[in-house]
């Protein structure tokens, strides 16, 4: 008889181990059905150890052990893919099993598919973590370049894209040639093509180029001895669920205890990359980048107009109008960028300053329109809950009727562009009309397969401008500039140089407030004076990578909140922990933080015993490890 040790592959379990009576001794690594409270669940095999081994300690337990069903020839989770959950938990406060859960893809982790099982080998390339700084054109030259090598020395190359949107655009890029040898993972494939995938992922007789999201980036081959990621710097390889997982780190350590190479390819990296370059912790892949050029030049308008009563803020200036009007002229195509959907992004009450929000996620509600039977109907919506209902013609605090709109939304560009322009093709990209892939994609070759027009869109537009526009433009760089998030700087630079990529002819950025340092770099593609001034300073602040942000979030009410923070405080008292509310809570939904700052330097000594604290706080508390945003 053995004791087996389980990892249960639940999400954002708690549950470290589990241990059960076995007459079989499973291997390491395998996957194994569990009973759990009534119900049946994966697991993996951690440990094996004879009963002979632990007779004392099964002596004095105070329970007793359940017996794991026989479960003969189960598949083996490989060595790298465990190895790589092992080291990510000296870095996550979460359980091996839940890092496994964020690691395996969908249909592995519920299920509906066995992992595939790979004949391993070693590796032995180098595990440094490679960056390429250039154009979109210009890295994936490279990596058609990279590929070709690595094909020569038969080896397989998998190629990681943040979502599913970007899929296509690789595969036309690098797929070309070499369909026979091409396998694709997304999300938004049929069953049937994912089986097909797998197939031909088990097929070793030649060297494969695999093109996937994050969520099958951790497909075992024998031959696999490369990894890419590119756009390196997007949001999208952070999982939203717990452990809240940053793939990037992931795949970084997996290249590392599985000896493949790295590479990370982006326009603008992420400052923290840029820093382990210039330290020569990472590589520099190609040439250094000092300087990108661009085709299209970069027009600053500085709006000075002032609103008066009855007359708003002048959304285009003069010069945006003549630029659009000379591309639509010559049958090209515009995009204006607008950083908010709706009409707009917050509603007030002029009298009282009621704020409408969300009871749900206590964030502001924007304002939205729609059309019903040529009905017009406008609503209320959080983008955080997906709460919608009517919006309001009276202020519920005071019961005023003047209610007035914040802040530019994409319908308003829409309004405003449609009044002085109304025989212009137009058409809206956000959340609301592309709210799923398909849509979005179906929006943009629509527009795309027109003579001419303009394309209004959010964040979610920029993934589909590879196609190419003549002229783009920001509409609000104060409200682009807005968001709170300490890599706002980077974020924006980011934003820029994306449009004078994909524009042709010019790119317009109209602003209230006047140019500077970041707005004259971005105008010349000075990358490297970029990074000098970003890095000067986050220093400067102890930003990341000088430090680490470990970020606590719980929810309550005002008075709940200090109560639920008392076993919080317990737990971390020996560490140094900086609590305030978020400045978007009310007395009925009160969102409160802990910021831990680690400097650098300082995380080996005190950060094995802050993980574990981490691991024991109550399961009511959010930890995120550097996020985006820490209010």
């Amino acid at each position: 008889m053995f004791v087996t040790q389980v990892t249960p592959l639940i999400r954002g379990t708690k549950l470290e181990s589990l241990s059960y009576f076995s007459s079989i001794e499973y291997t390491v690594g395998s996957f194994v059905e569990v009973p759990i409270r009534g119900k049946t669940q994966t697991a993996i095999v951690t440990e094996t150890r004879s009963v002979s081994t632990t007779k004392t300690a099964l002596k004095a337990a105070t329970f007793s052990l359940r017996k794991l069903p026989n479960q003969p020839d189960p598949v083996v989770l490989p060595e790298t893919i465990r190895d790589t959950a092992s080291e990510l938990a000296k870095i996550y406060p979460a359980a091996i099993g839940g890092i496994l859960f964020g690691l395996l893809p969908p249909d592995i982790r519920n299920g509906s598919r066995a992992y595939p099982r790979p004949d391993l080998g070693n590796h032995n390339e180098e595990t440094i973590p490679q960056l390429l700084t250039a154009k979109i054109d210009e890295r994936y030259s490279a990596y058609q370049s990279f590929i070709r090598s690595t094909f020569a020395h038969r080896g397989s190359i998998m190629f990681v894209v943040p979502t599913a949107v970007d899929i296509p655009y690789a595969v036309k890029q690098l797929g070309t040639g070499i369909e026979d040898r091409l396998v694709v993972f997304s999300p938004s494939q049929t069953k049937r093509q994912r089986d097909t995938s797998y197939r031909k992922l088990v097929d070793t007789t030649t060297a494969k180029l695999i093109i996937t999201t994050p969520s099958y980036a951790y497909l075992e081959r024998v031959d696999l001895i490369a990894i890419i990621i590119e756009q390196s710097s997007s949001g999208h390889y952070v999982t939203k669920q717990r452990p809240y997982l940053d793939h990037r780190d992931a795949l970084i350590t997996y290249a590392r205890v599985s000896g493949r190479s790295i590479l990370l390819g982006d326009t603008v990296p992420r400052t923290e990359d840029e820093v382990r370059r210039r330290d020569e912790r990472y590589l520099t892949y190609d040439e250094e980048a000092k300087r990108i050029a661009f085709t299209s030049p970069v027009s600053i308008v500085t709006q000075k107009d002032k609103p008066k009563p009855d007359l708003a803020f002048q959304l285009f200036s003069k010069e945006l109008v003549t630029s659009v009007e000379r591309a639509l002229e010559a049958k090209g195509h515009v995009f204006f960028y607008a950083a908010r959907r709706g009409l707009a992004p917050v509603v007030a009450c002029i009298d009282c300053g009621n704020i409408f929000r969300c009871p749900d996620s206590n964030t502001p509600y924007s304002l939205i329109r729609t059309f019903k039977n040529g009905e017009e109907k406008r609503w209320f919506v959080s983008s955080t809950s997906g709460r919608r209902v009517p919006a309001s013609d009276v202020c519920p605090h005071c019961g005023s009727w003047r209610l007035r709109e914040r802040g530019i939304g994409i319908q308003q560009v829409y309004d405003e562009w449609k009044n002085k322009f109304p025989d212009t093709d137009v058409t809206i990209m956000d959340s609301t009309t592309a709210s799923t892939p398909k849509k979005a994609e179906k929006l943009a070759e629509e527009f795309f397969a027109k003579k001419s027009g303009v394309l209004i869109g959010t964040q979610i537009a920029l993934p589909f401008l590879n196609h190419g526009v003549d002229v783009s433009a920001i509409i609000s760089l104060d409200a682009a500039r807005s968001i709170p998030t300490w890599r706002a700087d980077e974020s924006l630079f980011r934003l820029i140089l994306r449009l004078r990529e994909c524009t042709v002819k010019e790119v317009v950025i109209q602003t209230r407030t006047e140019t500077d340092n970041l707005m004259i770099h971005s105008t010349r593609g000075a990358i490297e004076r970029f990074y000098d001034d970003e890095i000067a300073l986050r220093k400067m602040l102890q930003y990341p990578p000088f430090s680490t942000f470990i970020l606590l979030t719980w929810i309550g009410t005002v008075s709940s909140v200090l109560e639920l923070a008392k076993p919080i405080m317990t737990i971390l008292g020996d560490h140094e922990v900086q609590y305030y509310n978020d400045p978007n809570s009310t007395k009925d939904k009160t969102q409160r933080h802990g910021l831990i700052r680690i400097p650098q330097g300082e995380g080996a000594a005190i950060y094995p015993d802050l993980l574990a604290k981490l691991r024991s706080l109550p399961p009511y508390v959010k930890v995120e490890i550097n996020p985006e945003r820490i209010v």
